[in-house]
């Protein structure tokens, strides 16, 4: 039952409703790299990240990627297209050993149809992820490469930063091959900008993390 809690819209049901969901719902367990779903693929149910990381993206006609966002521990992913019963639009990647639980479509609708409040919910959560999905049109549109990876590696350093001896050491999970495809761009570029962040002084990256010496001068990249 604790799957069910961890998702915001099903807070509301009462135990013996969660605990009807719970037995409907399945766990499987990904290695890095491995694809949850695949664009273009009928959609049978949507998914819970209950460990680990994975990326939601989509593959151009040259090959490029665009990463949409990462789903981490406690997201959900692919309900759209249970709602409106469209393929899946976008491929679901691991990027580190995951769990990832399997809600059904018919589990997911029933609950909706039975329970308005959750209903509701869904609704606010659907318009969150469209407002965050418009950002990031905005930023991919309007700014430069250098503002779009300021921006990532600032939320990174506020958000799972630790001060080390005056910098703020960020893990770096990913390689810069998946950070130019968050950022909309590609490695060359990607791999530019940050030695010139590196050559300012703002930053040093390292194998496994990057080392944020001016948070203000990032910042100020924004």
């Amino acid at each position: 039952m604790s799957d069910v809690r961890a998702i915001s819209y099903f807070e509301s049901l009462s135990d013996d409703a969660a605990h009807r969901l719970a037995r409907e719902w399945s766990a499987r367990s990904y290695e890095t790299r491995e694809l949850i779903l695949r664009e273009g693929d009928p959609a049978h149910g949507f998914y819970l990240m209950r460990k680990g990381k994975a990326r939601i993206l989509r593959t151009g006609p040259d090959g490029r990627e665009q990463t949409f966002r990462i789903a981490s521990s406690g997201d959900t992913f692919g309900e759209v297209p249970v709602i409106d019963r469209s393929p899946n639009p976008a491929t679901v990647q691991t990027m580190e050993p995951s769990e990832v639980v399997f809600i059904p479509s018919e589990s997911f609708i029933r609950s909706i149809r039975a329970h308005p409040d959750v209903a509701l919910r869904v609704l606010v959560h659907i318009a969150r992820r469209l407002r965050s999905f418009t950002e990031l049109v905005e930023q991919i549109s309007l700014q430069t490469v250098q503002s779009r990876l300021a921006r990532y590696v600032y939320q990174l350093a506020r958000e799972e930063g630790v001060t080390v001896v005056g910098s703020v050491v960020v893990p770096r999970e990913i390689t810069q091959q998946d950070l130019a495809s968050v950022v909309g761009s590609v490695r060359e570029v990607v791999s530019r900008t940050l030695k010139a962040m590196e050559e300012d002084g703002i930053l040093t990256v390292r194998r496994h993390e990057i080392l944020v010496h001016d948070l203000g001068a990032l910042r100020a990249l924004l």
